[in-house]
C-alpha cells in the first residue's frame, strides 16, 4: 500500500481508501484498497474499492479523495491510462460513486470530468491526486502537478463536481513536482499540505479574491520524507476534529528481504490544529485504548544512562524532559539490543535546537537505509521538552512538544532488541520530569 486516499467519515464510521498493489508487494496495478472503523483503531478490511478499467485503457487509478455529496459518496481521483505513467500530461480526473454504502463503486459514464484542456494555454505537468472540499455553495478542488519546472498546486470550482471550472494556479515553490496537496480550513485560516517528492510541507494563511494563496507562515509537517511520512491525506470527522494520516513507506528497507512479501503501512492518525502560526500534531485520544502495563518514573536525575524496567518492540512513551544551561545533548535510545550494537537513537542537542531519529545502527543488516533524520524544536523560554514515541516493530513516530515530527521506519533484527536507554551525550545531569511508557496491545487482538 501506499498514499492514504479518499478519508471520509459516513454514518458515524470512518472510511479510509488507500493506493495498493492487490497482485504483488511491489508497485505496480494500482487499485484502490478500502478499510472501515468505528474507533480509529479496530479496522475492517472491505473489497476493494476502484479497479482499473482495462476496457477503457485504464492502467491506474491514482490517488485521490473521497466526499459525500448530499447523501452519495463519491469519489474523485486521477485516472491513468496506456502511455501515460511517464507521459503525466495525459493524466485525467475521473469520478465514481457508491449506491451500497461504500461497498462496489460505479464509474461516472462521462467520465472524465477534468483533461488538462481545462489549464488553455498553460502548460501543466505531473498532473494528479485531487483533493475536493465544499465551502458555501461550491465546490472546490486542489490538485498537484509542475508548471515551468516549479511544484505547484492548481485550484478549481464547481456546482455539481460534474463541470469544472479552473481558477488560477494557487501556489508554487522551488521544487519540480507537488503532489498530494490537501487544503482546509482551520478558524479563519486556510492550511495547505503537500509533498513535493521530498519532507512533507505546509503552509497557513488566505486565499485572496484572484485564488491565489497568501502565506502567512510555512513549516515541515514532517521532517522524514521519501524515508517515512509522505503523501498525507484528512478528513473532518463528527466531532469537529481535522485527521491526518501519512503512507510510512518503505523506501528505508533498501534491498533488505526479512519483512516478508508485504509493503507500505499508514501513519497512526493525528489530529491537527493551529497555534502560534504553527501547525500542532496530537495522536488521536482513541489510540490511549491500546495502553497496558503501565509505568511511570518521576524526578529521575540521569547523569551518565539510565534503563526504565519496561522494554519491547509496540509500545507508546512520553517523556518530559528538562532543558538546563549544563545540559547539550541526550538520545533516548529505543530497540536496543543487550550489546548495543543495535539500537535507534532519538537526539535533543539545544546547541542547535535539533532533535534527530539517528539510525545508524538500528539493524545489523547492511541492506536498510541508516541515514540521519534531522528536525529542529524551537523551545520557548521555559518549556520543556515533551517527546511522545510510538514503537511498532518496524515502524517509529516521534513527536516533540506536537508541533514537529518525525516518522520512519527501522528493520532490527537481534531478538533481544527491545531494551530503552536514555543517556547524557554531552553536558551535565538530565533531569527527567516524567518518564511514561506502556506496552502496547495488538489492534487483532
Amino acid at each position: 500500500m501506499n498514499d492514504p486516499n479518499g478519508v471520509v467519515c459516513y454514518k458515524g464510521e470512518y472510511h479510509l481508501f488507500y493506493q495498493c498493489n492487490p497482485n504483488d508487494y511491489t508497485w505496480w496495478t494500482i487499485h484502490w484498497g478500502h478499510a472501515k472503523s468505528k474507533d480509529l483503531v479496530h479496522w475492517e478490511h472491505l473489497p476493494v474499492a476502484l479497479y482499473p478499467s482495462k476496457d477503457m485503457g485504464e492502467l491506474h487509478c491514482f490517488s485521490g479523495c473521497a466526499v459525500i455529496n448530499g447523501e452519495e459518496p463519491t469519489i474523485i481521483y486521477t485516472s491513468i491510462g496506456e502511455g501515460k505513467r511517464h507521459q503525466s500530461v495525459e493524466a485525467e480526473q475521473w469520478m465514481a460513486v457508491s449506491k451500497d454504502n461504500m461497498i462496489t463503486w460505479d464509474k461516472y459514464e462521462s467520465n472524465p470530468v477534468l483533461t488538462l484542456d481545462i489549464h488553455g494555454d498553460i502548460e501543466i505537468k505531473e498532473w494528479r491526486d485531487p483533493f475536493v472540499w465544499k465551502e458555501d455553495d461550491y465546490w472546490f478542488m486542489v490538485v498537484g502537478g509542475s508548471h515551468n519546472k516549479r511544484g505547484c498546486v492548481l485550484i478549481y470550482k464547481s456546482k455539481d463536481l460534474k463541470q469544472w471550472k479552473f481558477l488560477n494556479v494557487l501556489y508554487e515553490g522551488e521544487e519540480e513536482i507537488w503532489e498530494c496537496p490537501n487544503c482546509f480550513k482551520l478558524g479563519d485560516k486556510y492550511i495547505l499540505v503537500y509533498s513535493p517528492n521530498d519532507k512533507v510541507k505546509y503552509c497557513i494563511g488566505t486565499i485572496n479574491s484572484n485564488y491565489k494563496f497568501v502565506a502567512e507562515s510555512e513549516g515541515t509537517l514532517d521532517y522524514s520524507g521519501w524515508e517515512g511520512f509522505y503523501a498525507p491525506n484528512s478528513l473532518i470527522d463528527n466531532f469537529g476534529r481535522r485527521i491526518m494520516w501519512g503512507w510510512l513507506t518503505e523506501q528505508s528497507r533498501g534491498d533488505f528481504k526479512g519483512c516478508g512479501e508485504w509493503a507500505g503501512a499508514q501513519s497512526i492518525p493525528r489530529e491537527i490544529s493551529i497555534k502560534n502560526h504553527k501547525l500542532y500534531m496530537q495522536p488521536v485520544k482513541e489510540l490511549e485504548m491500546l495502553r497496558k502495563n503501565h509505568k511511570k518514573y518521576k524526578n529521575v536525575c540521569v547523569s551518565k544512562s539510565w534503563i526504565p524496567e519496561i522494554k519491547g518492540r509496540a509500545l507508546e512513551i512520553i517523556a518530559e524532559i528538562e532543558i538546563t544551561d549544563d545540559l547539550t545533548e541526550f538520545s533516548i535510545d529505543v530497540l536496543c539490543s543487550q550489546n548495543h550494537k543495535e539500537r535507534t537513537s532519538i537526539k535533543y542537542n539545544s546547541n542547535d535546537e535539533s532533535f534527530c531519529v539517528d539510525r545508524n545502527k538500528s539493524s545489523l543488516s547492511t541492506l536498510c537505509h541508516n541515514s540521519k533524520l534531522t528536525g529542529t524544536i524551537k523551545l520557548e523560554k521555559g518549556e520543556t521538552l515533551k517527546l511522545h514515541i510510538f514503537i511498532d516493530h518496524s515502524i517509529l513516530e516521534v513527536f516533540a512538544n506536537y508541533r514537529e515530527s518525525i516518522s520512519t521506519r527501522i528493520y532490527p533484527i537481534e531478538e533481544d532488541s527491545e531494551n530503552i536507554i536514555i543517556s547524557v551525550l554531552q553536558g551535565d545531569n538530565l533531569n527527567v520530569k516524567s518518564f511514561d511508557i506502556w506496552k502496547m496491545t495488538s489492534i487483532w487482538e
